[in-house]
């Protein structure tokens, strides 16, 4: 266990980005823009075309960044195409601190609105992260270039599937009038998979804009994936989006339309991770091998939130299942007869070399063997490599929005997620099966948001790289989904979106 000031000094340096980087890529799923067209009977002619659109991008009431949508008509592969073009900031400052996330992105679509390709370019993770797509055959063909590196996949796309960014045009061709409801498949390319999405008109109301009111319809999308994402779309009778909101999952989210000038202008002050860390009640956690806690969502299913592991269990309220009582207790880990490489067909994904974690770099390779020399014992290994990372991260920084194992080892800077990233990919280069998880960290006077890997040796351990603690300590609280083993942090982060401004904790018991 490290000392309390300096355990302190990392997690206000780390721990905190987390929830940026969700959310970040939460706005890319929820926050789609809904494009707006002047009159659909006219469509198939694209004679609207050029549309151009800016709108601020607030958090919690206050300007956070902006999007611009240009939708023009387009040549494809000699086909006459629609394309669309959406770009993307958010600029978050935090006393003093901030850091800037972009994104744009290129899809093309038939006079249909069937999904033909598309491009995108992000900087997440410190670099310039580049994704193409190409429809063909039942299948999007995708290719994804980051850190020097490129990968290749598929995935299948159903036959009724749409771009998200057609969505809106689809709804308005089909009749905005109150009371309409219609179900479409949506592919979702953070996911890359398809969101069965309801279109739902729900009233009429109006929206001030421009010194004017106008009289709007209101439209609700609901996407089915993390318990219902539901974004609401104020659009003018002609056509024109208002507004967007997003307000599920404790979220406070919207796009405002505004002109090119005032989209581009300062941005405020927020602080995100601090309206969203968690005051537990009670008494104050231990940093021990012990934790128990009554636990409350707002509302929604806690056991869909929270994990249950061989360390972590749930135990429901009978009346009531936003309630539950969480018990975490971290046993001892026993050295051998656990030698590498570690042979374990269930875990064998957990080896891979991916995006984010490129186990199979050269440089990673040959660092992962200059820190265990010549030992074999898994568990001494892994924690040879915890303790390489903690140490030679020396810049514990917010300035990398995710960084890849390859650019953190070159860089040797980072929050949580460069940490975590690097000592997974370091460990898989032992051949020990490594994953990351996502869930809350006790620090101070609140959990926060977190990432951290557990190994398996012989059974899941869970680690702390970031901390400095070879076993993470009992207040590390895992929350549901996946793992990171594709492209998006959303993949593991649906724990995360559930809780947010929703979770309530109360300690029981600690040491």
């Amino acid at each position: 266990m490290i000392d309390s000031v300096e355990f302190l000094g990392v997690s206000q340096r780390t721990e905190r980005n987390v929830t940026l980087k969700i959310l970040y890529m939460l706005v890319f799923l929820g926050m789609t823009i809904i494009y707006p067209t002047e009159s659909m009977m006219e469509f198939p002619n694209m004679n609207y075309l050029p549309q151009d659109d800016w709108f601020e991008l607030r958090m919690m009431g206050t300007k956070v960044g902006y999007t611009h949508v240009n939708i023009t008509s387009a040549e494809h592969e000699g086909l006459e195409i629609i394309q669309v073009r959406s770009e993307m900031r958010i600029n978050l400052k935090r006393s003093g601190l901030g850091i800037e996330l972009e994104r744009t992105k290129v899809v093309h679509m038939d006079k249909k609105f069937q999904p033909l390709h598309f491009i995108t370019h992000s900087n997440e993770s410190g670099e310039e992260k580049r994704v193409e797509g190409q429809v063909q055959d039942g299948q999007i063909f995708i290719r994804t270039s980051l850190s020097g590196d490129v990968s290749e996949d598929r995935k299948p796309i159903p036959e009724d599937a749409i771009f998200e960014d057609s969505l809106g045009l689809i709804a308005r061709e089909r009749g905005l009038k109150v009371g309409n409801t219609y179900e479409l498949n949506v592919f979702n390319l953070e996911l890359f998979r398809s969101i069965p999405t309801r279109v739902t008109v729900t009233r009429e109301d109006t929206v001030n804009y421009d010194g004017q009111t106008i009289p709007v319809i209101v439209v609700d999308y609901n996407l089915d994936i993390m318990g219902g994402i539901r974004s609401t779309e104020w659009v003018g009778k002609d056509g024109t989006t208002y507004k967007m909101e997003m307000s599920s999952l404790g979220i406070g989210m919207e796009l405002v339309r505004t002109d090119r000038e005032q989209a581009l202008g300062e941005v405020g002050e927020v602080d995100v991770i601090l309206e969203y860390r968690i005051l537990p009640r009670g008494s104050s956690p231990v940093r021990g091998s012990y934790f128990k806690a009554r636990v409350m969502l707002n509302e929604g299913d806690i056991r869909k939130a929270i994990m249950q592991t061989d360390d972590q269990s749930l135990i429901l309220d009978a009346n009531d299942a936003r309630k539950g009582i969480l018990e975490i207790n971290r046993s001892p880990v026993s050295t051998g007869p656990n030698t590498l490489p570690i042979h374990d067909t269930e875990a064998s994904e957990f080896l891979k070399s991916t995006v984010y974690v490129q186990a199979d770099d050269p440089a990673i390779q040959q660092k992962s063997k200059e820190i265990i020399g010549e030992d074999t014992d898994a568990w001494e290994v892994a924690q040879k490599i915890c303790r390489w990372v903690y140490a030679n991260i020396t810049d514990k920084n917010l300035k990398v929005g995710f960084g890849s194992a390859k650019q953190t080892l070159q860089s040797l800077e980072g929050d949580c997620t460069e940490h975590t990233v690097l000592f997974t990919a370091l460990a898989r280069a032992a051949g020990i099966p490594t994953r990351i998880v996502a869930g809350l960290v006790y620090q101070g006077e609140a959990f926060y948001y977190h990432f951290w890997p557990e190994v398996k040796v012989g059974r899941w351990v869970q680690m702390e790289p970031t901390l400095g603690q070879t076993q993470a300590d009992a207040t590390h609280i895992q929350l549901a989904g996946g793992h990171l083993e594709s492209e998006s942090v959303l993949e593991f982060g649906e724990g995360v979106l559930r809780t947010l401004n929703q979770l309530q904790i109360e300690t029981i018991e600690s040491h």
